[in-house]
């Protein structure tokens, strides 16, 4: 058993120092922050000088719809996808955790955490919780946690309970609209230790492990993260349940914009360039 491997099953997670290089990361910000720059443009913004968390506080401040919107849409782009997905990430699950073989089970996820940013009766970080629920897959499934920006304990960090994983799957809340909170009993609040890390580390965290999103954070600080799940397709009970998860695909086929495309908007991008 590998140092890495060892020390994760004692505590349900690792953070691998500098796993992945600044730069690298710094791209992927650089392509948020041009979506963002793209919405302000869009509605006619100046955006020169600004950078990301300055355009998304603009665009939170002008259009707050349209903020909402791109918040939720820029897990989709290629470069999120490709830096979760980086070879240094699924590696070191085939040369830490000897791995062999690895199902995807759902998509990316964005975590924007600024006193800033906050959406009116909206998220605002996640209360304690696991995350096998979400997913069900493998019992060994990993989470892969990864910040864009430096993480400190005043910088809204994810917060753990080492050990709190072996304890298997904990009682939640039975009513209201956060069914998946654990319940309080579950844990207590002296036992969280908040994850402190700079670009270029990644947290790998098992989905049974206790987790929650401070709401500690400075004015005038954002916090943008990623994340993304891997289920181990060789654990024997994701085999026999034949590779379960808990995430559903489904097709919107409805129109979301009524007599969207016209002809002349569809001929206009295929013209020929000038």
């Amino acid at each position: 058993m590998t140092a890495e491997l060892e020390q994760y099953k004692s505590n349900g997670f690792f953070v691998a120092k500098g796993l992945l290089d600044q730069q690298c990361v710094d791209k992927v910000r650089d392509s948020i922050a041009k979506t963002f720059l793209d919405q302000l443009r869009q509605i006619f913004v100046d955006v020169e000088g600004m950078a990301l968390f300055d355009a998304m506080q603009a665009l939170h401040q002008c259009d707050l719809e349209r903020y909402k919107k791109t918040a939720g849409a820029v897990w989709r782009k290629l470069d999120i996808y490709q830096l979760l997905h980086d070879p240094r990430i699924t590696g070191f699950l085939f040369d830490k955790f000897g791995w062999r073989d690895i199902f995807v089970p759902g998509g990316q996820v964005a975590h924007i955490m600024a006193h800033e940013l906050k959406i009116p009766e909206g998220y605002f970080g996640l209360g304690v919780h696991q995350d096998f629920p979400s997913v069900q897959g493998s019992l060994d499934g990993v989470v892969v946690w990864l910040p864009l920006v430096r993480v400190d304990r005043d910088n809204f960090p994810l917060e753990l309970i080492p050990g709190s994983h072996k304890r298997g799957l904990l009682a939640t809340v039975d009513s209201g609209s956060a069914l998946w909170e654990l319940r309080p009993e579950q844990y207590r609040e002296a036992d969280f230790i908040p994850a402190e890390v700079d670009v270029g580390d990644v947290v790998f965290m098992s989905m049974f492990t206790v987790h929650r999103s401070s709401s500690n954070g400075t004015p005038g600080q954002y916090r943008f993260a990623l994340s993304t799940r891997f289920d181990n397709a060789d654990e024997i009970t994701f085999i026999d349940r034949c590779y379960p998860s808990a995430y559903q695909r489904s097709v919107h086929r409805a129109q979301y914009f009524p007599d969207f495309p016209t002809i002349e908007q569809v001929e206009e991008v295929f013209l020929p360039d000038q």
